[in-house]
């Protein structure tokens, strides 16, 4: 993992306690002189909490034109930004007609098939012509359509297993899967860094969990070992199963998971299946 300079670390700090304190220093001379200002709000709660709306009003506002910036191009590796003004300090933006071509940092994107692709853009145009873009609701309600039936069976046979299933959403592949693969007596070592969806899906699984830390082969070995040695808390009976789980692509960070090195010590402790699920990858002993 990257680490962060401590002169960028400490300039940014220190850039947000100064625009803290300045901010802080307006409203106290702004409520001095509106002390004498009758309220017509009296009986009403606030929209906001204090320290929310101090932050929205006196951080943000400064900045927010670096955030949720329209584009006007398909979201590829580079897009076209369009770009705004303000003349009221940044509490309303305006577009312009001009554009700035930029690097896109910040997509789930990972396949490349957002943009125009001669082979899945029509495909996708036919599918949507046929079948519309949504059932608008899960598939308990909505029903399952032929779609998901061959997309489940072109996964399957490509992974090779008699049979998929596939979710539309990763959150919940990781939250609701492993209540269901994990449960007491079991043991997850997760990575440190891993989404928040495999902490839910670990915690409500009723498992023993324990940390390795971030993409770190030899601490996720030390650990393995370590558990498989003690075995269940209180009884140390051998664990019912084992489960790893790291994520293949390390959204948040930007980072690939270390997995030839992380597969290779789970065969050396007699790993049984493995399972890739969504971004994350499960290996179970």
């Amino acid at each position: 993992m990257i680490a962060i300079p401590y002169l960028t670390a400490l300039s940014t700090y220190f850039s947000y306690g100064l625009l803290f304190a300045f901010g802080q220093l307006r409203d106290f001379f702004r409520k001095i002189v509106d002390w004498w200002r009758a309220s017509t709000l009296d009986g009403y709660a606030p929209i906001c909490l204090g320290l929310e709306d101090f932050y929205i009003r006196r951080l943000y506002l400064r900045i927010q034109d670096c955030f949720g910036r329209p584009i006007s191009s398909a979201p590829d590796a580079w897009f076209d930004v369009v770009e705004r003004y303000s003349n009221d300090n940044n509490k309303t933006l305006k577009r312009t007609t001009k554009t700035s071509k930029c690097l896109n940092l910040g997509s789930y994107n990972y396949l490349g098939f957002a943009a125009a692709d001669e082979y899945c853009t029509p495909r996708a145009i036919e599918s949507l012509k046929k079948f519309a873009a949504s059932t608008c609701s899960t598939r308990v309600d909505g029903g399952t359509t032929m779609l998901h039936t061959d997309l489940e069976e072109c996964v399957a046979r490509f992974v090779g297993k008699p049979a998929a299933v596939v979710f539309g959403m990763g959150y919940v592949t990781n939250s609701a899967i492993l209540p269901i693969l994990m449960g007491k007596g079991g043991l997850i070592i997760s990575d440190s860094l891993n989404h928040n969806s495999i902490v839910n899906g670990a915690r409500g699984s009723g498992a023993t969990i324990r940390v390795f830390q971030h993409n770190t082969p030899s601490h996720l070995e030390t650990v393995l070992r370590e558990q498989i040695a003690e075995g269940q808390p209180r009884t140390h009976r051998p664990w019912k199963k084992i489960m790893v789980i790291v994520e293949g692509i390390y959204s948040m960070e930007g980072e690939l998971c270390k997995l030839p090195e992380i597969v290779s010590i789970c065969k050396k402790y007699k790993v049984t299946n493995s399972v890739p699920c969504s971004s994350p990858f499960y290996f179970q002993v």
